[in-house]
């Protein structure tokens, strides 16, 4: 039996294509073979709102997020590839691309800016008074019976706390 299988094994490798490549003349499609291979993470910073979701989730706090500044940063010898902040983004602005970072010779950070809109300035209301105000919801029946009947409660424990401090003060006169 083993000599079949090896018999089997032997001609499919005479007759198909090799599982290599000769690597510096031909180039693999990495897209296809890998694609949910972890490279690194790309950010769109149009669809960006700094919100800070993906600094929190990253396990190894390789991101930062400054708001004011509209600056997101990510150190990408830090990241760990997880793509924990990719599941995290609210809007999806986060990928990972399918091709790892170019190979350095120095430590660096990857920082996109993005320009904030100035925060829109507080209007005084034309009634502040009024519009301070808010207005009481309508109760139902029950509801209103329930706090008649809980301030009557009130008021006869505070009469009957008064009468007490004023027997208390008798006695002791």
């Amino acid at each position: 039996m083993g000599s079949f299988k090896l018999g089997k094994m032997t001609m499919r490798s005479l007759f198909s294509k090799p599982a290599t490549v000769r690597y510096p003349y031909e180039k693999r499609d990495i897209e296809k073979l890998f694609p949910h291979m972890r490279g690194h993470v790309v950010n769109d910073m149009d669809v960006c709102i700094l919100c800070g979701m993906c600094q929190r989730a990253c396990p190894v706090g390789a991101i930062t997020v400054d708001r004011k500044n509209g600056d997101w940063t990510i150190d990408q010898y830090r990241c760990i590839q997880c793509a924990h902040c990719v599941h995290e983004c609210p809007k999806k602005c986060l990928s990972m691309d399918v091709h790892p970072a170019e190979a350095t010779t120095e430590l660096y950070v990857t920082k996109e800016h993005k320009d904030m809109p100035a925060p829109a300035a507080k209007k005084p209301a034309a009634g502040a008074a009024a519009g301070a105000a808010k207005p009481k919801p309508k109760l139902t029946p029950e509801q209103e019976a329930r706090v008649a009947e809980a301030r009557k409660k009130a008021a006869a424990k505070k009469a009957a706390a008064a009468k007490a401090a004023a027997e208390g003060e008798s006695a002791e006169a």
